[in-house]
C-alpha cells in the first residue's frame, strides 16, 4: 500500500472524527424495572453502573435547549456531554429513576402521553403487563427537582398513518395541554415508536415546536436535522463496555449499524 493511499485513508478517519466527534449522545431509556423479557425495560442494577460510569468519569448531562444551541448557535458544551431522555413517563421513573438521578447530580427529560398521564399503559398492545403513569403532581416534582418534561403526542400512535387534523391534534394539544398543566413553555417533541415522516415533521415545525426527538430510522447520518434529531437506545440486555461506547465520540456508529440492520431486514422482506 503506497504513503500517499495510507495518507487518504488517514486525513478521512479524521475528517470522518471531526465531522462526528461534536454530536450529543442522546439516550433512550423506557421504564427503569426488571421485567423479564421485556428489553425496554432496564433492571435498576444497570441504571445505577451507568450513572456511576457518566459520574465517574466526567460526564454531564445537558438539557434538550442546550443541545438545541449546540446545533443552532454552536454553544460549546461539555466535553463529555450526554442527554438522558426518558419515554412514556412511567411512574418508575419517578420512584426510581429520580433519586438516583440526584444522587449522581444527573438530569434527564421524560416524554409523557397527555392522554395517558396517571393511568395504565393500555396504548401498549404488546401483551405487557399493566403498569403506571406518571400523575401530574408526579411530573409537577419532576420539574422541582431540575428535570424536563416534553411532548410525546396525546395518545402515541404511529404519526406517518396520521393525517391532516389528526396529526396536527396529536402534536398540539399535547403541546398545550403540558404547556397549562405543568405552566412551562413545551418546545420539544419525542415521536412515538421513532415512527414520522415529512408532513410529521412540517406541522411539528409549524406548532412550535424548536426540534424533535427520533430513533434511527430515516434520521440523516451526515448533516442534523433538528426535527430528526436520532436517539441511542438503552436495553435490559446492555452491558457496561457498550454502553461506554454508546457515550462515547464514536457513538454514532450505532446509528449506522441500526439502519443497516433496518436496510438488510427489508431488503430481505423483498
Amino acid at each position: 500500500m503506497s504513503y500517499l493511499l495510507l495518507f487518504l485513508i488517514f486525513c478521512f478517519i479524521v475528517w470522518l472524527y471531526l465531522r462526528f466527534s461534536t454530536r450529543i449522545p442522546i439516550l433512550m431509556y423506557h421504564r427503569i424495572a426488571d421485567i423479564p423479557g421485556d428489553r425496554n425495560s432496564l433492571p435498576v442494577e444497570k441504571f445505577i453502573e451507568q450513572l456511576e460510569y457518566l459520574y465517574h468519569n466526567g460526564y454531564q448531562t445537558v438539557t434538550m435547549n442546550d443541545v438545541y444551541m449546540h446545533y443552532t448557535k454552536q454553544k460549546k458544551l461539555p466535553t463529555k456531554s450526554v442527554l438522558l431522555t426518558f419515554d412514556d413517563g412511567y411512574k418508575d421513573n419517578y420512584i426510581t429513576a429520580l433519586p438516583l438521578l440526584k444522587k449522581y447530580k444527573m438530569s434527564a427529560v421524560v416524554f409523557p402521553i397527555s392522554n395517558w398521564i396517571g393511568r395504565e399503559n393500555q396504548w401498549e398492545d404488546f401483551h405487557k403487563a399493566a403498569t403506571l403513569t406518571m400523575t401530574l403532581d408526579e411530573l409537577k416534582s419532576w420539574q422541582k427537582n431540575g428535570m424536563e418534561i416534553a411532548s410525546h403526542t396525546v395518545n402515541h400512535p404511529f404519526l406517518s398513518t396520521c393525517k391532516g387534523s389528526q396529526l396536527q391534534a396529536e402534536l398540539l394539544e399535547s403541546k398545550n395541554y403540558l404547556s397549562k398543566e405543568l405552566n412551562t413553555s413545551i418546545d420539544f417533541l419525542c415521536y412515538p415508536y421513532g415512527n414520522f415522516n415529512k408532513e410529521t415533521m412540517l406541522i411539528a415545525k409549524n406548532v412550535g415546536y424548536k426540534a424533535a426527538f427520533a430513533i434511527f430510522d430515516q434520521v440523516p447520518l451526515w448533516n442534523i436535522n433538528l426535527f430528526a434529531l436520532p436517539r441511542i437506545q438503552i436495553s435490559s440486555r446492555q452491558s457496561l463496555n457498550e454502553f461506554k461506547l454508546k457515550v462515547s465520540k464514536i457513538h454514532t456508529i450505532f446509528i449506522v449499524m441500526r439502519q443497516l440492520e433496518r436496510w438488510i431486514k427489508n431488503l430481505r422482506q423483498k
